[in-house]
């Protein structure tokens, strides 16, 4: 009874900071929805529980630090995140909702600290595509997508056609290799020619 009565403090935490910070609610579940579906991916169907409401809490979160700012949000989202008072959370479930919320834009470098096989790069990896593939914040329908695990990183299969239509997106996603590769990781974008059915 006590560990659901915690994930319910949890979720109830997480919803009370999303109206304190007004958070907006449609892009969020857009943002959820993708990234869930991401991890899905990469873990062959059955990704672990405990990542999957960690990254539903970090979507449900992680523009939080608009409310202070726009400018470097995500740092000021993951300040909120590693210093408020969250019932339910712990300080070191706090941290790593704080290093996945950070990590969500920007360079990665910032979180070397994290160790090279922790799922939290796993949860970064996701949420970033998520916001990505969400960068109009409208309800304009996403294309068909991959994302797939390799030894040393991550591969993302989008259509060719829809790479050429969204040039700044295409160029969002040649930047996000940039950053992996800082890392030292790979992060390869595929596009893929749609076959025309006659």
């Amino acid at each position: 009874l006590g560990r659901f009565h915690h994930h319910d403090m949890r979720d109830s935490t997480v919803a009370q900071f999303r109206r304190r910070y007004q958070v907006e609610g449609d892009q969020v579940a857009r943002v959820e929805a993708t990234a869930l579906a991401a991890l899905t991916q990469l873990y062959d169907g059955a990704p672990g529980e405990a990542d999957i409401q960690f990254l539903a809490w970090a979507c449900r979160l992680h523009e939080i630090g608009i409310s202070v700012a726009h400018n470097a949000y995500h740092k000021h989202g993951a300040y909120i995140l590693t210093y408020a008072d969250m019932p339910g959370f712990s300080k070191k479930d706090q941290a790593r909702l704080a290093m996945v919320v950070l990590g969500h834009r920007g360079k990665l470098e910032k979180l070397g600290a994290i160790p090279a096989l922790d799922s939290a790069w796993d949860l970064i990896f996701c949420l970033r595509l998520a916001v990505l593939l969400h960068r109009t914040r409208d309800d304009r329908a996403i294309p068909a997508w991959r994302a797939s695990r390799k030894d040393n990183g991550y591969n993302v299969e989008l259509p060719a056609e829809w790479l050429a239509t969204n040039p700044w997106t295409a160029a969002a996603f040649g930047e996000e290799a940039s950053v992996w590769k800082q890392l030292g990781r790979e992060y390869t974008l595929q596009s893929k020619t749609q076959r025309k059915i006659a």
